[in-house]
């Protein structure tokens, strides 16, 4: 009998150690919040106000960096939404899923979903689910937080406790060191211009800068472009997240999803990082190096990024559709022994007509070698504006690590207690050579009398000291790719 009694108090003991240990999400996360009791009906609020005060936290296995104002970070989080109420999300589209040392960050993609609650569902090896769900929600805009839980391998979010969710695998940030120096995050890729050479032109500008790495989001673009795109992705300095759409939206919404996945993507594995657009070319200008020889010398940990002021060069015409074998460089076997080569056949007499020379007085008076570089922005156009005001449509690059919320032209938010802040170049130091399309998005029609306001036009040109080079790496990439007779 007292055998019997035996067995079942070890097996009582057995299913509360199960119990506690391991669906106890107090336990085996950092910081939780209390089960909130869900009210019927398809739309939810919930008042966290009254909640942060009590809830307790599990730090004994809190990281360094945990806490954020000497408040647990997940309340902090909290009282940063600007919003007692919290919404229960209709749906949510997750993109990636980072782990860091002190959380787990998902970035997502659903649309006007700020402020809006959701879980967070635990996996392991096996992907059976680890503890019960955790409550958060969206904050920043297409950033949700959740704390770390032991074994996780996969994390997911869904809308109700037991709704449905798909597993993301965890994108390792917990790095003693940034991999890069140097990166850049490329605006979103969409809309119907030809991409290939812009997308050329800027890679292989902001590689001469000291650029490292790139972190492109597309939406759409042809297969023609991709060609190059995947070519760098080939070469290791490209890595592309996809932007499908389930949300109703116009393509220049997706920037900000763009800034905000950016943020985190890049966050830890480059030191710094330049959010900027595929026709925009960030350089210095009397300062003697380059963006990288700029960025190695600042010393000052309270600056978390730098600002250039912009000027638009006003590109008037769109890029070309294709690279065109004949015309752009593809003389393979005259290379180097002829400045000219002609392409006839034995039945052809090539001549000049009203033009009083002859063909080779004609080619002398040609300065521009070749479509590319009749073509490549920083070639072709050099009607620009005066130098924008600070802060006025700026660009900036900055430590990801530093900063909280992050807009197109501007830090919103860094995170707090140490005085961060961003460094303002002056135009003597740095600017923005921005391409900028006349007819595209009405842009002429909308904003050139804007920017009129800022000096009367001018004829800027792209740095001589960058340009040779800038254009021969162009050529270089471009004949790889698209030189090939037999594709």
């Amino acid at each position: 009998m007292n055998n019997y009694f035996q067995l079942g108090l070890i097996i009582i003991g057995s299913f509360l150690f199960y119990d506690v240990f391991l669906n106890d999400a107090s336990i085996s996360s950092r910081v939780q919040y209390s089960r909130l009791p869900l009210p019927s009906g398809n739309t939810v609020l919930v008042d966290l106000s009254s909640e942060i005060v009590n809830q307790t936290t599990e730090k004994a296995n809190a990281v360094e960096g945990y806490e954020i104002e000497g408040e647990d970070r997940f309340k902090w989080y909290l009282k940063r939404t600007a919003s007692n109420v919290i919404a229960t999300a209709p749906n949510i589209t997750t993109l990636y899923a980072y782990e860091f040392d002190h959380e787990i960050t998902v970035t997502t993609t659903s649309w006007k979903m700020i402020r809006r609650r959701v879980y967070c569902r635990y996996l392991d090896k096996n992907g059976n689910e680890i503890g019960t769900p955790y409550e958060s929600f969206t904050y920043p805009e297409y950033i949700v937080n959740c704390p770390k839980r032991k074994g996780t391998q996969k994390i997911g979010l869904s809308v109700t406790p037991n709704g449905e969710f798909v597993p993301l695998p965890l994108v390792d940030r917990m790095l003693k060191k940034p991999k890069y120096e140097l990166s850049m995050c490329v605006a979103t890729i969409y809309g119907e211009e030809p991409k290939w050479l812009l997308f050329l032109e800027m890679v292989e500008h902001f590689k001469l800068q000291g650029v490292q790495h790139f972190y492109l989001h597309i939406h759409h673009t042809s297969n023609y472009d991709l060609k190059v795109i995947n070519d760098y992705v080939r070469t290791g300095e490209v890595e592309i997240h996809y932007l499908l759409e389930r949300d109703k939206r116009t393509d220049n919404h997706w920037q900000m999803v763009n800034i905000a996945n950016c943020l985190i993507w890049s966050r830890g594995e480059s030191k710094w990082t330049i959010f900027a657009d595929l026709d925009e070319r960030i350089l210095m200008t009397e300062y003697p190096g380059t963006i990288l020889d700029y960025m190695r010398e600042i010393r000052n940990e309270s600056i978390g990024g730098v600002q250039f002021r912009q000027q638009w060069v006003l590109k008037t015409e769109l890029m070309p559709e294709k690279y065109e074998s004949g015309s752009q460089d593809c003389l393979i076997w005259s290379r180097g022994e002829s400045k000219w080569t002609i392409f006839a056949d034995l039945d052809e007499r090539i001549l000049m007509t009203e033009y009083p020379g002859t063909i080779l007085d004609y080619m002398r008076e040609i300065r521009n070698e070749s479509t590319i570089d009749a073509w490549m922005p920083t070639h072709r156009f050099h009607n620009s504006t005066g130098i924008g005001p600070i802060g006025h449509t700026a660009k900036n690059i900055i430590d990801t690590s530093k900063v909280f919320i992050m807009h197109v032209h501007y830090v919103t938010e860094f995170f707090p207690g140490k005085g961060y802040h961003l460094h303002q170049l002056t135009p003597k130091e740095g600017l923005v050579r921005h391409y900028r399309d006349q007819n595209l998005g009405k842009w002429r029609k909308i904003w050139l009398n804007s920017t009129l306001k800022f000096g009367p036009l001018r004829m800027t040109d792209y740095p001589k000291k960058y340009l040779g080079k800038l254009t021969t790496n162009v050529k270089r990439r471009a004949r790889y790719v698209y030189g090939n007779r037999f594709d």
